[in-house]
C-alpha cells in the first residue's frame, strides 16, 4: 500500500459508514457518494470503492440477519399468526405469494448465490429485498457476504471507472 496515508485511510473509514448507512437505509445512495468522492476525491478511488462496498456488505448481512433471527421475535408472531387466520387483505395475500416465489427461487442452491450475485451488481432485483429474502432461507452467510462484496465491489468500481473517464486527473 505504498503511497497511501492518512488521507486515504479517512477516505476508506468515511466510506465504509456510509456504505454500511445505505446498505440500512435505503433513501442513502452509496453510487452517489462513489461519483462524488470521485470527482472531489483527495486521493485514488480504491479506498472508497474497497469502504463502500465493505460497508454494503456488512449492511446486508445486518439485514439478513435480522430476518433469520428476527423469526424469534413477539411482534413477527404475532403478526404471521394473523396472516394464517386469514384476516390478512387481498392485496397482502398477492403480495406473499409472490415473495413466496422470490423466496423459493432465493433458497434454491442453484439460483439462490447468482440471484444475489445479480442483484449485487445491477441492483435488480434490489438487493434489499433479496438480502431480507435470503435472510429467510437456509443460505449460509458466509456464501451470501461473499456475493455481496464481490458483487458491489464490482459495481462500485464500475461507477468508479465511469466517474475517473469524465474526470481525468
Amino acid at each position: 500500500m505504498e503511497g497511501y496515508g492518512w488521507a486515504e485511510l479517512g477516505e476508506l473509514v468515511t466510506s465504509f459508514g456510509y456504505g454500511v448507512l445505505s446498505a440500512l437505509v435505503p433513501l442513502v445512495n452509496a453510487e452517489s457518494y462513489v461519483v462524488v468522492s470521485g470527482l472531489s476525491s483527495i486521493g485514488r478511488a480504491a479506498p472508497v470503492v474497497l469502504g463502500v462496498a465493505l460497508g454494503q456488505t456488512l449492511g446486508k448481512v445486518l439485514l439478513f440477519l435480522g430476518v433469520r433471527r428476527g423469526k424469534q421475535f413477539p411482534f413477527i408472531r404475532r403478526e404471521r399468526a394473523r396472516f394464517r387466520r386469514g384476516t390478512a387483505g387481498p392485496t397482502r395475500r398477492r403480495l406473499s405469494r409472490a415473495v413466496a416465489a422470490l423466496l423459493r427461487l432465493v433458497g434454491e442452491k442453484r439460483w439462490g448465490l447468482p440471484i444475489v450475485l445479480l442483484a449485487a451488481v445491477t441492483g435488480l432485483p434490489p438487493l434489499y429485498a433479496v438480502a431480507l429474502l435470503a435472510g429467510a432461507t437456509k443460505m449460509r452467510l458466509g456464501w451470501f457476504a461473499v456475493a455481496v462484496l464481490v458483487g458491489r465491489t464490482a459495481r462500485f468500481v464500475l461507477v468508479a471507472r465511469g466517474v475517473a473517464v469524465l474526470h481525468p486527473g
